[in-house]
């Protein structure tokens, strides 16, 4: 069972759209957290992965 986080930000916490990376990293996980960062701020993408 997935448990979709609270979009409500507690204390002290970062908004995943405002999270930046460097856009000249050779490495791979920059670009997936890029696509995973994408699916979670677009409301109709992120709707169709959690059902």
């Amino acid at each position: 069972m997935r448990l979709v986080k609270n979009p409500q930000l507690q204390f002290g916490e970062t908004d995943i759209s405002e999270i930046r990376f460097d856009p000249k990293s050779r490495d791979d996980v920059p670009q997936l957290l890029k696509g995973l960062q994408y699916i979670y701020i677009t409301p109709e993408v992120r709707e169709q992965v959690f059902t």
